[in-house]
């Protein structure tokens, strides 16, 4: 039995290593010869591409590299840092949320770009470039390099999606098209800067989607609310 446990936990850490690239672009599957990947780190957090919430691009893949599949052509992507430290030896932890950097890509068929940055060593140095947060995105076959611009503000996926009502999410139905191209949409300069609640009566025009990002930001709504926040709101999904 130990020995089939073994196996079982090998085979699913196996496919957890081998997760599939994310697809982001519309229509059907291309080989990877006429896509553009985008390699991220596991500490880099993608809020936008193009102006449009990627959700899909956050999905959990351990410590390795996400890589994100786009149609060829030229994108802006906001992404930021995050990551958790011990404190007191792992008595208690500390999220460490930066502000975000633009990275400038302008992928051709076959590109493999890496965002690159230096990584902080300790909690210290990530605290340190909370502000100033900035890398570079890479292209790993010409070694051409694109030093990162300021971006927004964080605002999370929920605050994306009740703060404007003109950007969707990206899925593999609707895709996110290159700048410049027919159905791209016009890149975020700024941060959302008010999140309106909606009424009760009123029916959501979109919808999450039903993934790890968004599980993952209703959680940290949940347990930002107080005993009595919770408590109305459970009362009002009973309704």
């Amino acid at each position: 039995m130990r020995h089939l446990l073994c196996v079982a936990a090998a085979v699913l850490l196996s496919a957890c290593a081998q997760q599939a690239p994310v697809k982001l672009y519309s229509g059907p599957e291309q080989p990877s010869s006429q896509v553009v990947v985008v390699q991220v780190p596991d500490t880099l957090e993608i809020l936008d591409i193009n102006g449009q919430p990627a959700p899909d691009a956050n999905r959990m893949a351990g410590n390795d590299l996400r890589e994100l599949q786009l149609q060829p052509g030229g994108y802006r992507i906001n992404a930021y840092f995050e990551n958790g430290y011990d404190i007191g030896g792992g008595l208690s932890h500390e999220i460490v949320r930066t502000r975000s950097a633009t990275f400038t890509i302008d992928g051709q068929a076959g590109d493999v770009w890496l965002l690159d940055f230096a990584e902080p060593d300790n909690l210290q140095e990530a605290q340190a470039m909370e502000e100033s947060f900035a890398g570079a995105a890479v292209n790993t076959r010409t070694g051409q390099r694109v030093a990162t611009e300021p971006g927004p503000a964080y605002v999370s996926l929920l605050g994306q999606m009740l703060g404007s009502g003109t950007q969707s999410v990206g899925t593999s139905t609707t895709g996110i098209a290159p700048l410049g191209s027919e159905g791209a949409q016009p890149a975020a300069a700024t941060a959302v800067a008010a999140v309106p609640v909606p009424s009760q009566a009123a029916a959501p025009e979109q919808t999450l989607p039903a993934n790890d990002a968004t599980l993952s930001t209703l959680k940290q709504l949940w347990l930002m609310l107080s005993p009595q926040s919770r408590q109305a709101f459970l009362d009002w999904a009973e309704q």
